[in-house]
């Protein structure tokens, strides 16, 4: 089962290991994942691309999954911090946890037939300030006219807002309101898989100055509806701390299935597997 805790939290710990050196945005490690992430994708069929970001290692993997003329783009950032100050930084669930759910989702849809086309994108460069996605949105690989929707993840991997209120088995989901059916089908999949969404409106971002720290951001800029997300901020958060011990695999698996429903809904699946946990 592609969705399954165990097979999204062997991805983390995979892109967590030593030889990723902290996926640095403009480090060897970050080619590594990159590397990881399109033989992963192209493994499963899909057209893969390599979008240059800034050389030497920092890039887009976008992988496409042809339907109609109308495209829904799921996407993580797949780098970190690195080495940083001689220590590693290791990322596991900034943003390892976003990619492993991204991988898994995309895993689950390689043999569903779409109405929609569907890209599953991993950006380069997110921690330097958003880079990889702003080269996306400058050379769109699908028309961003022609764009419905985008979700996104980024830290999916802990107790929602460690760092406050650290509840199990929920999770943030920030611009439900610009769909009306997304917002239901992400309540009536969360439902059946145990997980609390904690609704945020997107200009609520905007007043607390968050609006613009995630790749969604671009997007939502340009009047795409753009779904993000995210277990938010913990006392790890860029920290040498942010280690696969402190990942919580049921929690990837809860928002894993809750963005797959919302993803079958918006890209018009023409099966619709259960989202309830195995």
């Amino acid at each position: 089962d592609p969705l399954a805790a165990s097979t999204l939290f062997a991805d983390v710990e995979w892109l967590c290991s030593e030889q990723f050196g902290g996926r640095g945005s403009y480090q060897a490690g970050a080619r590594m994942a990159s590397d990881f992430v399109y033989k992963e994708l192209a493994k499963l069929g899909y057209r893969v691309f390599r979008q240059p970001v800034r050389a030497p290692y920092a890039e887009n993997i976008i992988a496409v999954k042809e339907g109609g003329p109308r495209a829904v783009l799921v996407s993580a950032h797949h780098d970190h911090l690195g080495f940083k100050n001689d220590q590693v930084y290791l990322g596991a669930d900034d943003n390892a946890s976003g990619l492993a759910v991204l991988l898994g989702m995309a895993r689950a849809s390689a043999k569903l037939h779409f109405d929609d086309t569907v890209l599953f994108v991993s950006f380069g460069a997110e921690e330097d300030g958003l880079v990889g996605s702003g080269v996306y949105i400058r050379d769109p690989f699908w028309p961003l006219n022609k764009t419905d929707a985008v979700i996104n993840f980024d830290m999916v991997g802990r107790n929602f807002f460690g760092a406050g209120a650290d509840q199990e088995s929920a999770a943030a989901v920030v611009g439900l309101e610009a769909s009306p059916l997304a917002k239901s089908t992400v309540e009536r999949a969360a439902r059946r898989v145990g997980l609390k969404t904690i609704v945020v409106p997107a200009r609520l971002l905007e007043l607390f100055g968050l609006h613009d720290r995630t790749d969604d951001w671009w997007f939502r800029r340009q009047g795409i509806a753009a779904f993000h997300f995210s277990t938010g901020l913990n006392d790890d958060y860029h920290q040498i701390s942010d280690t696969v011990d402190k990942i919580v695999p049921d929690q990837l698996a809860r928002v894993a299935r809750t963005a797959q429903a919302l993803l079958l809904v918006m890209a018009g699946a023409s099966e619709r597997p259960s989202a309830d946990p195995q």
